[in-house]
C-alpha cells in the first residue's frame, strides 16, 4: 500500500513551492541578494535560505507562514503601487 506521507513528487512539489514563495516575498535580482534579504528577515542564516531556494531541505511551519505573510504583503504593496 502507498503511503502518501512518504511521496517523493509531494516533498519536492511542496520544497518548490516554497523556493518560489521566497523568491515572491524577497523580489532580488540574485539569489545571494534574496539569500541575505530573507535570512535578516527570518533570523536564520543566509545558507539555511540557499539551501531552500535550491529545494535541498523543507521549511517549518513557522518559516512557510512568515513567508507567506510577508509574500502577501508584497503583492498588496505592488498592486497599490501599480496604481499611482
Amino acid at each position: 500500500m502507498k503511503n502518501p506521507a512518504r511521496n517523493n513528487e509531494h516533498a519536492r512539489a511542496s520544497r518548490r513551492w516554497f523556493s518560489n514563495m521566497l523568491w515572491r516575498a524577497f523580489p532580488s535580482t540574485s539569489e545571494r541578494e534574496l539569500s541575505h534579504k530573507a535570512a535578516r528577515a527570518l533570523d536564520v542564516s543566509p545558507r539555511q535560505v540557499v539551501n531552500w531556494l535550491r529545494e535541498e531541505h523543507d521549511a517549518s511551519l513557522r518559516y512557510v507562514t512568515a513567508v507567506l505573510a510577508i509574500a502577501g504583503a508584497e503583492v498588496v504593496f505592488k498592486h497599490i503601487e501599480g496604481k499611482k
